[in-house]
């Protein structure tokens, strides 16, 4: 990530909360391999469905940890938040996907690449290991399970729906009796 965005020289400004997040990841133990195949699937992704919804998916995944977590990913989802230009607003948010795609696959141990990279893996597991537990669901399940988020939301959807007509019915069948 690093090396695709650019990181403020000590004449720039940087905020107390930026300086927080100090960036001590250096993602260049990422296999090309891995990456390359990431970005593919990344980007076919969102080429099929759009991508209105690449910034909500990092915010409201497990990616939302790892971007909080380091400056150099922070400050990049800051900037393509603030682009004017949809072109490279998309190809930073592409890029800090791609770097959180392939920590999860190789902690994971997705497809053997954690065997495969076994040093890579360490590394990607003290990294995401360093974030803290939460709910939310790692980014790489958005991207190889679509229809898993699609059936979650519109069961949501149904289910609220569900019951807002059943509150609704009982209503109609209490006013039905007074009659």
């Amino acid at each position: 990530m690093s090396s695709a965005e650019h990181v403020p020289s000590d004449d720039e400004a940087v905020s107390g909360a930026e300086v927080a997040a100090i960036s001590k990841s250096d993602f260049s133990f990422l296999p090309t391999d891995l990456t390359g195949k990431c970005r593919t699937l990344i980007e076919s992704y969102h080429a099929m469905h759009g991508f209105t919804g690449l910034a909500d998916m990092l915010w409201t995944s497990g990616a939302r940890d790892v971007i909080e977590g380091d400056r150099d990913l922070q400050l990049g989802f800051k900037r393509a938040c603030k682009s004017r230009g949809a072109r490279r607003a998309n190809d930073s948010f592409i890029a800090i996907a791609v770097t959180v795609v392939s920590l999860e696959v190789l902690a994971r141990d997705f497809a053997g690449w954690g065997r495969r990279f076994a040093s890579a893996k360490s590394e990607a597991e003290k990294l995401l290991g360093q974030r803290p537990a939460g709910q939310r669901v790692p980014l790489m399940d958005l991207y190889l399970y679509p229809s898993l988020a699609v059936r979650r939301d519109f069961a949501d959807a149904l289910a609220s729906a569900v019951s807002s007509n059943t509150a609704a019915s009982a209503v109609g069948r209490k006013a039905n009796t007074f009659d």
